[in-house]
């Protein structure tokens, strides 16, 4: 080593023209972890970035795609919450060209098997393939990242398990380190480790220049139904050029089922359709009641003139389809203007039939959202609970849901309101002081459904707010899906044909439960690859005891169908797509819990293993029950029990049904 050393330097300050290799420090923070590398690991890294920094000729054809590619996903990883340093991993894995396939059959950006980009929402057939789209596949990374660190609770392990998949990571991790900020680095580190952070150390000074020929990317969202070559003359960009930075799509037009980015690339001024993204900071993490910068535009003050008029005035209100009532305007009337019916009408808007319209006020013609985009909310003297849902276009009840309001409850001016979160049960209810109009009465108060009539400025002017009445404690860390009850978590990908009803009965939890923890309307769709959180109770919770009688039930189980060998990468939805059963079923048949991953060589049955029969009936928990007590009157054991009705703990619910042995 000692003689090859001086070669070496010799070698790369012939090619490194453009300066002294990076060199690789004993400590480093990536991705909000703190890294101490110890030496032997230091080593290693320092060989993968001197062979990245080798030659600087290939170094900046790759940097010129790194500056390219980089702002667009930079704002996909903090739009979805992930934090920037991933960027680097893309780099790592396909050079940022858009087709490469590894010998693995990996294609696009973040090399994606087929089956694995479907679970993550990307489109991969015969007309296109998301793999290839850069705006797609990083979020699909996104995603795949976020569903790691659901369980490792730490980036880095993520990063090991976007190679190895959860279950292989776990050699590579270790428990105790999960949720920590700092990470011990040694050569025994997962190799794919510690050539990201070469990768990261590598690339890090260097990006943020310009590209070498000036070429910069814009993104085109309007074009359904169109061409490569329709949307390059649309937008004045060269056709060629557009279709080498848009190979996502195969042939044909670009379909209308979602919204697909198309990139397009120019070395001039980008047309305004497809100017750059804007870096729309997201709402931030923690709580604030200042001036969020937005481009969401919401109804807040007198319209004027357009109030006499009689044609209809539509708007658009937070992504929400509008409109403004004018004078002498009743519901029918409103209705009528915006062709639909009444009763959606007062639905939409959570309004009764005895409501009174009022001019100049926004109504919505389509339906409001679940939450708003902004976090937070200070009420004014002159503000009601349906005001605030209005101006907002939030759901009323989900309104009064998210911040633990009573129908009879009145609402106070200078209370903090809760738009996007539910707010904690173990965080007060917060007020600031607001200012009190010189006109204003206690008669105000009563007068909830008689306001100022509002409409929508492009300028959006927060209320005014002074300093706190009480100190505001520092809030705790956001987590997936709000405040969510103690339990443990569990993260279920959807499949095909999974409705909130049949979660609800396989994991013993209500439909609403569901929808909460979600921040998702009970009635919405679900899509395939979607990622709905799941709470295992840790303790009995009392509901309303229902009575349903015990019903004798009979389950014959059939013979094993086949033997099923997990191939490398093959996850357990695309098995049970090979075999079209569900992957309940598999993890059924073969004893798989929903945190355990399966891994290459591991044989699967698919079909049950028995040929017996038994006799069960329905039981419904009641008041006082427990595990034990149920089944002692049964003649069972307490592991007989549970292995019949597939639990993972002991709690039970007032209502909850188990499956036991006839007497």
């Amino acid at each position: 080593m000692r003689i090859l050393l001086p070669v070496f330097i010799f070698i790369c300050s012939f090619h490194c023209v453009s300066g002294a290799i990076p060199q690789v420090p004993s400590s480093i923070e990536i991705a909000g972890v703190k890294l101490k590398l110890s030496n032997d690991a230091q080593e290693e890294i320092q060989k993968h970035v001197n062979a990245l920094r080798a030659s600087d000729k290939y170094f900046r054809i790759k940097l010129d795609r790194v500056n390219l590619y980089f702002p667009i996903i930079e704002r996909v990883l903090k739009e979805e919450g992930v934090p920037e340093d991933l960027k680097y991993l893309a780099i790592q894995e396909s050079a940022l060209i858009s087709d490469a396939v590894s010998s693995a059959d990996a294609v696009g950006y973040w090399q994606f098997k087929d089956f694995t980009a479907r679970e993550v929402g990307l489109r991969v057939d015969s007309k296109i393939d998301e793999r290839k789209n850069i705006v797609s596949a990083t979020r699909g990374a996104a995603k795949y990242f976020k569903r790691n660190n659901f369980f490792f609770k730490n980036w880095i392990y993520s990063v090991s398990a976007y190679q190895a998949g959860p279950g292989g990571a776990k050699r590579y991790v270790e428990k105790e380190n999960f949720g920590s900020d700092k990470l011990n680095i040694t050569k025994k580190t997962h190799w794919y480790v510690l050539k990201y952070i070469a990768h990261v150390i590598a690339f890090k000074e260097e990006i943020g220049s310009p590209h070498s020929e000036g070429l910069k990317l814009g993104e085109y969202t309007k074009g359904e139904g169109k061409s490569i070559e329709q949307v390059a003359r649309e937008v004045k960009a060269d056709e060629e050029q557009t279709k080498e930075y848009n190979k996502w799509i195969k042939h044909g037009k670009i379909p209308d089922d979602k919204v697909y980015t198309v990139i397009i690339p120019t070395t001039g001024k980008l047309p305004k359709m497809v100017a750059e993204k804007e870096d729309n900071n997201p709402p931030p993490l923690t709580r604030t009641i200042e001036k969020p910068e937005e481009k969401n535009q919401y109804p807040d003050h007198i319209a004027g003139s357009v109030l006499s008029k009689r044609q209809a005035i539509f708007l658009n209100v937070n992504g929400i389809e509008a409109t403004m009532a004018s004078t002498g305007d009743d519901i029918k009337s409103l209705a009528k203007k915006a062709d639909i019916d009444p009763d959606k009408l007062l639905t939409y808007n959570d309004l009764k039939s005895t409501s009174t319209i009022h001019s100049g006020q926004i109504y919505y013609i389509s339906k409001k959202r679940n939450r708003s985009p902004i976090y937070h909310h200070v009420a004014q003297y002159d503000e009601s609970l349906w005001d605030i849902s209005q101006k907002y276009g939030i759901k009323l009840d989900k309104l009064k849901k998210k911040n633990r309001i009573t129908d009879n409850e009145t609402l106070k001016p200078g209370r903090l309101m809760w738009l996007r979160k539910k707010r904690p049960s173990n965080e007060p209810v917060e007020y600031h002081e607001v200012k009190r109009p010189s006109n204003y009465n206690k008669k105000n108060e009563r007068l909830a459904n008689h306001r100022k009539p509002i409409v929508v400025e492009t300028k959006k002017e927060e209320p005014e707010v002074k300093e706190p009445i009480k100190e505001v404690v520092k809030e705790p860390e956001i987590k997936p899906a709000g405040n969510l009850p103690k339990g443990d978590r569990v993260l279920h990908v959807i499949q095909e044909g999974e409705t909130f009803w049949s979660l609800s009965r396989r994991y013993n939890v209500s439909v609403q439960d569901l929808a909460d923890w979600n921040n998702l309307d009970n009635q919405a769709s679900l899509s395939v690859g979607q990622e709905i959180i799941i709470i295992r109770p840790v303790s009995n919770e009392l509901i309303k005891e229902k009575t349903i009688a015990s019903e004798p039930r009979k389950e014959i189980q059939t013979e094993v169908n086949t033997i099923h060998t997990v191939a490398a990468g093959e996850s357990l939805w695309a098995i049970s797509q090979k075999y079209e059963v569900t992957v309940s079923d598999i993890r059924k048949w073969n004893g798989i819990t929903d945190l355990e991953p399966i891994n290459p060589g591991q044989e699967l049955s698919i079909g049950q293993k028995t040929n017996k029969q038994k006799e069960h009936k329905t039981y419904v928990v009641k008041g006082g029950d427990s595990l034990y007590k149920i089944a002692t009157d049964h003649d069972m054991s307490v592991d007989d029990l549970m292995q019949l009705n597939d639990l993972s703990s002991s709690a039970l619910s007032v209502g909850q049904k188990l499956q036991v042995k006839e007497k």
